[in-house]
């Protein structure tokens, strides 16, 4: 059986996945529909954004403006266009918002350094599986050489499941 949470080829009758440990008791030997979709298909079928990117020198203030001029809950921050970080509008709340003088400082004072990421073969099961891990709720999309090529968010997921399910019920 497919692990719906990793893809890991598990034998037939596990309750386990030996790979990621998540329950399969349930799941049969497909599935539903749904976690079938979510466990074959890459994160490349929710049409993920091109990120928006600055650099670390760029200010809280800066990054504020970007995301509210794209409608966006995140930015990227990139040197020679490798990810360095992410902020996020929680990122902002929980951070900066205290204090008004912050918007003058640098946005790598406040970023989240290092962030977790999925590649554009990564399947959607297993961005969704990281984002309730990690409490994430959005994930940069990397090429093979590290750059940021796309964003999703918890956002995209969940709009992508409302669709499903309809077209399943219909």
């Amino acid at each position: 059986m497919i692990c719906p949470f990793c893809s890991h080829d598990n034998i037939a009758g596990d309750d386990f996945c030996a790979e990621c440990g998540q329950s399969l008791v349930g799941l049969g030997d497909g599935g539903t529909d749904l976690v079938e979709t979510i466990s074959r298909h890459s994160v490349t079928l929710l049409n993920p954004r091109p990120p928006v990117a600055l650099a670390p020198a760029g200010t809280l203030q800066e990054a504020i403006a970007a995301m509210l001029e794209n409608r966006i809950g995140c930015i990227v921050i990139t040197a020679n266009g490798t990810l360095l970080g992410i902020i996020t509008e929680r990122d902002v709340l929980n951070k900066a918002a205290d204090d008004p003088e912050n918007m003058r400082r640098p946005i790598v004072e406040f970023m989240t350094a290092a962030p977790e990421t999925i590649t554009g073969q990564d399947s959607i099961a297993y961005a969704l599986h990281a984002m309730d891990l990690g409490g994430y709720r959005h994930l940069p999309i990397l090429d093979a050489g590290g750059r940021p090529t796309g964003i999703i968010s918890m956002r995209d997921i969940l709009r992508f499941l409302c669709v499903r399910f309809a077209d399943a019920r219909a």
